[in-house]
């Protein structure tokens, strides 16, 4: 069994694997992790080593083997474009290896919905055909409010896409609009067989996008992750 980390600057996503099987793990303490047979932790990191030192003994798991996975130019099929491929975030990386496996020899447009927006094409032969990188629904807002002194927000999300009745509304629908039309611009461009929605914002999103070929991955960079076990 094997523990997977997604770390990030200021929280940390963790998965199982074991037999083959990725599996969520919504808990994760040193209380939570005694009691498995864990034999290594695989890991992506964005934050400092300060942070991954941290994790790494707040969790009790120093005895192990920890093994970072950064992006690559090529790796199990997938091509990265990046004239520089270390410069390609890890986490759009792993969402292309997750998306390979996932969907073999079929061409996806892999949306990450996070506070950053995402989306990444890639090919049927496993060819990254490039991305965009956009503000995520929340951030969106949060740079409104920040930025003019009449523009309000509440921490509900209710957005929905039409014409907004308040500010509030304004704001919430005006952001959901935006991100939703990236999208579908995205998909517009004829680049892709399937919509692969990821990331905190991916449930929501879908219901928006009923009409184009959706499928949700809640672990699809855990799935990527996996593939450098035992590599």
């Amino acid at each position: 069994m094997y523990l997977l980390l997604d770390i990030g600057n200021t929280r940390e996503k963790a998965a199982l694997f074991n037999a083959g099987k990725v599996t969520p793990l919504p808990q994760l303490t040193a209380d939570s992790l005694q009691s498995l047979p864990l034999a290594a932790v695989y890991f992506a990191c964005v934050a400092n080593d300060n942070r991954l030192n941290t994790i790494k003994t707040g969790l009790g798991l120093g005895h192990l083997p920890w093994r970072q996975v950064n992006s690559e130019a090529h790796a199990f099929g997938v091509t990265n474009c990046y004239a520089e491929p270390h410069l390609l975030g890890v986490d759009r990386w792993l969402g292309l290896l997750g998306t390979q496996q996932l969907l073999a020899k079929q061409s996806a447009m892999i949306v990450d919905a996070g506070t950053a927006l995402t989306i990444d094409w890639l090919d049927s032969n496993g060819m990254h055909q490039g991305g965009w990188i956009m503000p995520g629904l929340r951030l969106q807002q949060q740079s409104v409010v920040q930025q003019t002194a009449k523009v309000f927000n509440k921490e509900l999300l209710d957005a929905r896409v039409i014409p907004g009745k308040e500010t509030t509304s304004c704001l919430q629908n005006g952001c959901l609009a935006a991100v939703i039309g990236a999208i579908r611009q995205g998909w517009i461009l004829g680049k892709a067989e399937h919509l692969l929605l990821t990331g905190g914002d991916a449930f929501f999103l879908r219901g928006h996008l009923t009409d184009l070929n959706t499928i949700s991955e809640p672990l699809l960079i855990f799935h990527g992750l996996a593939r450098y076990i035992d590599h």
